[in-house]
């Protein structure tokens, strides 16, 4: 009798169990492979042609998309497919190479292809940036003192981008008794891109900046263009742009500012050393006037970052600039080597 019981009793479990097995099962997200495979869990995301499910069994599996036939999810999920189109809704499966939307949704019933999907739950965007001090201090027949500041701010989407920052500078020396400002100008920046593809995109950008030294009270530089992202990975960034831009100086020793239409050419490029421990830099923005070739101005930027900690660096970089027709008593080059320590966040 006691036998039996436990027989009874054995069986429901076993019954229960592959219930509970059965439910989860039909509650969970699963993809379906190629070859006939199911993987059943919590689809996690998809990102450069591969998608990753959470297994209760194996854990994370890693698929390529192109082997995907369909799948299907328990709720609502985010997709974001290469044309720039989203889609949040439950799924369901479709014919090969397709998935469609479950009902009670949004959307009625629609079909979709896989090849289309560029990202599932794409990860939210975020703002980064950091921020740099520099100063100089002497002490002796000479005395000089120098204090800088600068910003920079990023915000990357799967279609666009912002980039903008500020920098402020301001020195002084005592020779001989005869005290003189050796440093004073600021500038600001700011550029918008919203890339068409995957690489190719276009820009509306503006830089704003003073140079008392330079004798220069403004300098305004908006402008408008295409650019073509060649490179983009954490270790390597390089893209280039071209457009026009218009460009206003107004110089205090001058009577009137002077004006004009540029072609800008620019290009960024960045690379990591090093277990992300150094980091290089350089950015070029070359201004030719329309109107006349030999009146032209460039910007440029040199440096590197060198990580001390994990948000703090030290920072040395070399600011030139070139200016073919400069105000009465200022020099066509202004070159400045700054060294800082910065914090990223």
């Amino acid at each position: 009798m006691v036998h039996l019981i436990g027989s009874l009793c054995l069986r429901r479990s076993a019954a229960l169990l592959a219930l509970f097995f059965a439910t989860a099962a039909a509650a969970a997200d699963q993809i379906v492979l190629n070859n006939g495979d199911r993987i059943t869990g919590t689809i996690d995301s998809a990102d450069a042609g591969k998608l990753i499910i959470d297994s209760p069994i194996a854990g994370k599996i890693t698929v390529d998309l192109k082997d995907v036939k369909t799948l299907s999810t328990d709720g609502p999920i985010k997709v974001l497919f290469n044309d720039g189109s989203v889609l949040d809704q439950r799924l369901a499966e479709g014919p090969a190479g397709e998935f469609t939307t479950a009902p009670g949704g949004n959307l009625p019933r629609q079909t979709f292809p896989i090849s289309k999907v560029g990202k599932i739950n794409p990860p939210p965007v975020v703002w980064t940036g950091s921020v740099v001090v520099n100063g100089l201090l002497l002490q002796g027949d000479t005395t000089a003192e120098q204090l800088g500041a600068s910003i920079n701010l990023q915000r990357r989407s799967d279609f666009d981008r912002i980039d903008a920052g500020a920098a402020y500078l301001f020195g002084e020396q005592k020779v001989n008794g005869v005290q003189s400002t050796t440093a004073d100008n600021w500038n600001a920046r700011g550029e918008y891109d919203y890339f068409f593809t995957k690489r190719f995109f276009g820009y509306g950008n503006a830089r704003v900046e003073k140079d008392r030294i330079e004798h220069l009270d403004l300098r305004l530089t908006p402008g408008v263009g295409v650019g073509y992202q060649m490179f983009e990975q954490p270790d390597f960034n390089l893209n280039f742009s071209g457009g026009l831009s218009w460009i206003y100086e107004d110089y205090s020793n001058l009577s009137s500012p002077n004006e004009n239409i540029s072609v800008r050419l620019a290009y960024h490029i960045d690379k990591t050393l090093w277990d992300s421990r150094v980091k290089l830099f350089n950015d070029v923005v070359y201004f030719p006037s329309v109107q006349n070739v030999n009146d032209y101005l460039v910007l440029s930027t040199t440096g590197l970052h060198l990580a001390i900690t994990k948000t703090m660096f030290s920072e040395l970089k070399a600011e030139i600039d070139y200016d073919s027709h400069p105000a009465p008593m200022s020099h066509r080059t202004d070159a400045k080597y700054i060294l800082g320590v910065g914090w990223t966040f």
